[in-house]
């Protein structure tokens, strides 16, 4: 069984692409746009969402089957067609090439996997059963988003403005440390943020 390293990557202007242009592929593609990646999509047919997105700039997309040529200079690779030998090819190739690639229907063809997210601002809780049963970790995601609500990245947003400022004032880390729980202790009460 496959031990993955959790790790959240800084995506922000690199290239990545989508190979096929359906639902799953929109989704992924949505998901990149959110990091900042610059999205190519390479797919036949395309989902009225990806066309939004392609018309609007967000992505490219180019309407033709994907050559393995178009993989290099890619920093990350999500293979999301239908055809097995399509996803098996590019997955083989990313490997060889050392090129980040997840393969949407077969972990074990994968160099990552992708958690269960929820986004609160600048909160992410990434849940991962590491492939074993979406299915869980999309009910433990449901669950989460109950208990996790915008309230928390309204307050990572006053967080963002107020540590820099602790940081400089607060020499003694057990001092910034106490402050810090204390911030956290008087805002939840018995809410157990």
């Amino acid at each position: 069984m496959t031990r993955y390293y959790p790790v959240n990557l800084e995506l922000k202007n690199k290239r990545c692409l989508v190979i096929g242009a359906g639902i799953v592929a929109e989704r992924k593609a949505r998901r990149l746009l959110e990091c900042g990646a610059r999205v190519l999509v390479i797919g036949r047919a395309i989902t009225p969402g990806l066309k939004t997105m392609a018309d609007t700039g967000k992505v490219i997309f180019i309407r033709r089957n994907v050559g393995l040529r178009d993989l290099n200079g890619a920093c990350l690779v999500i293979a999301a067609t239908a055809d097995r030998s399509i996803n098996s090819a590019v997955s083989a190739y990313c490997r060889k090439k050392n090129i980040l690639v997840n393969v949407v229907d077969s972990p074990g063809e994968c160099s990552f996997i992708l958690p269960s997210i929820i986004r609160r601002g600048d909160l992410t809780i990434s849940i991962s059963t590491a492939g074993i049963s979406p299915a869980l970790a999309k009910k433990i995601r449901q669950n989460l988003r109950k208990a996790f609500g915008a309230e928390y990245g309204a307050f990572l947003g006053i967080m963002k403005k107020i540590r820099p400022v602790v940081l400089k004032k607060i020499k003694s880390p057990q001092k910034r440390k106490k402050f810090f729980n204390k911030i956290l202790k008087d805002i939840s009460g018995d809410a157990g943020i």
